[in-house]
């Protein structure tokens, strides 16, 4: 993304975080939101974003269920756009950019395994990172409830946004399939090229 732009989503993304923490949440409740991150994660997040701020530990234990659906739209919403904006962004440049390349030479660099390999991992790095927030990273059983908790033996996930995170899974595993036949054919491209070696 154009520096200006990211940015620009930082500081909005920055001010709905200082916001929820003002009213009293904790890193956890707020983590529960973004995907089950952990308080560090969270953390890690609000600085690389440049916050500077720090709350008390002690905060209350249940935030109202008015202001739970408040947050997780504002959320939702913030990333939703980020995603836009960003594929957006990502399309301008990527077009503007072929248009300055040779095509002869962009064939020529896709000849290297390693040049496949590395833009394939960038795109799916990327992809995990910027485009996916509904998807739990954490390996536990997901289980439909009231709300989004993360649970000793389960996670529970909100049945109200269920499609959501099966459509988002759906994406991940789409990507990583992708991915995965860029591995596949750089094994394969490896083995021949060991074979021809007698």
């Amino acid at each position: 993304m154009m520096p200006w732009a990211r940015e620009a989503v930082d500081q909005a993304e920055r001010v709905l975080i200082e916001s929820v923490m003002d009213s009293g949440w904790t890193w956890e409740q707020l983590g529960a939101f973004y995907g089950e991150r952990s308080k560090q994660a969270m953390q890690q997040h609000y600085k690389r974003r440049g916050g500077q701020r720090s709350w008390p530990a002690s905060r209350r234990q249940e935030p109202d269920p008015s202001d739970v659906e408040s947050v997780r739209r504002a959320i939702t919403g913030l990333l939703l756009n980020f995603r836009a904006t960003d594929e957006a962004l990502t399309r301008t440049m990527a077009d503007a950019s072929w248009n300055e390349r040779d095509p002869e030479k962009e064939a020529r660099r896709l000849l290297s395994w390693t040049e496949r390999l590395n833009d394939s991992m960038d795109g799916l790095n990327d992809f995990i990172n910027n485009r996916i927030s509904q998807v739990p990273r954490v390996d536990r059983p997901l289980v439909l409830g009231e709300r989004n908790e993360v649970h000793p033996d389960h996670l529970e996930i909100e049945r109200g946004i269920a499609d959501d995170v099966r459509a988002e899974l759906d994406r991940v595993l789409e990507r990583l399939q992708e991915h995965r036949d860029t591995v596949d054919g750089t094994i394969d491209e490896l083995r021949r090229r060991r074979a021809e070696l007698g």
